[in-house]
């Protein structure tokens, strides 16, 4: 029988640990993975420890590569380890703050044949939560990112965190003045999540450990790239989600002058766009924060979709017709379609992807 793993993500290890404590229990064991050396020694700390009180501890080295890569591979052993002592029904897995859910679970799947991911649960803040989702502050700059190739912003990691989560546990609730905006939030950004409530010590109301509640498909699923109407939430209390779409490629010039103004009044958006001078590319769009990046998703051909742009964009006092205005601004205009030399134009993306 596989020996369930509840996996606990979020940037704020001081809401974290009241989380982590509901979690255990007599049959549970639990490895907590720190960063707070990784800045200044170059490691990640780990301790493991049950309800009988401290078991081993130690470090993982972090190079110049990714960071990320490095964890999992050192964890892996770990864990495994760990669940071949057969002494635990459960397994806590605590990551570090910067460390995002999906990478994670997926070596978990792949590599360890006795781990079952069980739930995957999520802390978030309720006084900085939107801050945090619509910044453009880099990871680096709070000294959390993990190793120096790491040039994600505080916002991507938050939305990608919330979006991989089965739970997520809103601490501080009471001290935020609009509480049910932010569920709303969190449910437009992941409606397959459960949001549980804390209470003021950070104690959570409900369930967040051993749920049963995680499909790796439908997670999977969920942070894919595509944009479609399953992804819509009904808007209220100023949360909105809007789908975009249109058959005709995007200008490269007008949409890179206008990232800026895309991006206002938007904490995440998703999705697939088509660049006229990309004839053949599918090509990915994200954003979070003020910072959007776009990526090669491969070739239309290669897809079961028709060339076209399509992209879901969730903001808190956002306008949607503003957006689409801006949006269809981008695109080639019927003149422009019959008479312009599309691989021609000028590639502002061109070294970028």
């Amino acid at each position: 029988m596989k020996t369930p793993l509840t996996l606990l993500v979020g940037l704020s290890t001081t809401l974290r640990d009241p989380v982590l404590d509901a979690m255990l229990d007599a049959a549970t064991v639990a490895v907590v993975v720190e960063q707070d050396e990784l800045p200044g020694r170059g490691v990640l700390s780990w301790r493991v420890f049950d309800g009988s009180g401290a078991i081993e501890a130690g470090e993982f080295a972090v190079g110049d590569d990714c960071g990320a890569c490095q964890l999992i591979e050192s964890l892996l052993p770990l864990l495994e380890a760990l669940v071949a002592r057969g002494h635990w029904q459960h397994v806590v897995l605590a990551a570090p703050p910067a460390m995002e859910a999906r990478p994670l679970v997926n070596a978990l799947v792949a590599t360890l044949p006795d781990v079952r991911v069980d739930t995957v649960t999520c802390v978030v803040d309720a006084v900085l939560l939107v801050e945090q989702l619509s910044g453009d502050e880099l990871l680096d700059e709070r000294g959390l990112a993990l190793g120096p190739p790491d040039r994600r912003n505080v916002a991507e990691l938050t939305a990608r965190q919330i979006e991989y989560a089965d739970v997520c546990v809103l601490a501080n609730a009471h001290r935020s003045a609009a509480p049910e905006r932010l569920h709303n939030l969190l449910t437009h950004l992941n409606p397959r999540a459960t949001v549980v409530d804390a209470d003021p010590a950070g104690v959570p109301a409900g369930p967040v450990a051993r749920t049963g509640l995680f499909d790796f498909a439908a997670a999977e699923a969920w942070a894919g790239d595509l944009a479609a109407e399953d992804r819509l939430q009904p808007s209220g209390d100023g949360v909105t989600t809007v789908l975009w779409r249109s058959t005709r490629p995007l200008h490269p010039t007008r949409l890179n002058d206008a990232l800026e103004d895309i991006v206002d009044g938007v904490v995440r958006s998703r999705g697939v766009v088509w660049l006229a001078n990309r004839p053949t590319q599918r090509v990915r769009w994200e954003s979070a924060g003020f910072s959007a990046s776009l990526g090669t998703l491969g070739e239309w051909s290669d897809s079961e979709h028709l060339a076209e742009c399509s992209v879901v964009a969730t903001g808190v006092g956002l306008d949607p017709a503003r957006l689409q205005a801006i949006l269809d601004a981008c695109l080639l205009t019927e003149s422009e379609l019959a008479t312009l030399d599309w691989q021609a134009l000028e590639d502002p993306f061109a070294g970028v992807f």
